[in-house]
């Protein structure tokens, strides 16, 4: 029995190791489009940049998810377009704490520092509520109805 709770042990770290690799390169892509757009160029206030470049992290990560993170798990009852709509709901908490950091931030202060601290701290913040979406909601073995 022992035995059995370290390997589910070990396969839970695994599972959570795959999102947070998943989640880095989400977090990749959105800085970038973050700095670019919203920090370098000034195309966009910083708190759009930061919802544009969360959509393509969004994206992304939940198609690198659906096949690496969670591939595992039969999911197969709910359609894709559902369990992305679903992603969307989850994350959609995230990114309004991300936002809001960034709203707030911009309209104190235009000091790069504390820019990129609220940034950093959106971030940070939604990761522990994305997860336990995730894995409860967005990829839960759902049963067909009967």
């Amino acid at each position: 029995m022992e035995r059995d709770i370290r390997a589910g042990s070990r396969f839970l770290q695994a599972r959570v190791l795959r999102v947070l690799v998943v989640g880095g390169i989400g977090f990749i892509l959105q800085t970038v489009i973050f700095e670019y757009l919203g920090i370098y160029l000034k195309v966009l206030s910083p708190s759009t940049a930061v919802i544009l470049g969360a959509e393509v992290g969004v994206l992304t990560s939940f198609f690198l998810n659906n096949r690496f993170s969670f591939g595992d798990l039969q999911h197969s009852t709910l359609p894709l377009g559902k369990r992305l709509i679903r992603f969307h709901i989850v994350v959609s908490g995230s990114l309004s704490i991300q936002w809001i950091f960034m709203f707030v931030t911009q309209h104190v202060t235009t000091n790069f520092l504390i820019l990129h601290a609220a940034y950093v701290s959106g971030v940070v913040v939604g990761f522990i509520t994305n997860y336990a979406g995730y894995r409860h909601w967005v990829w839960k073995h759902h049963e067909s109805p009967i």
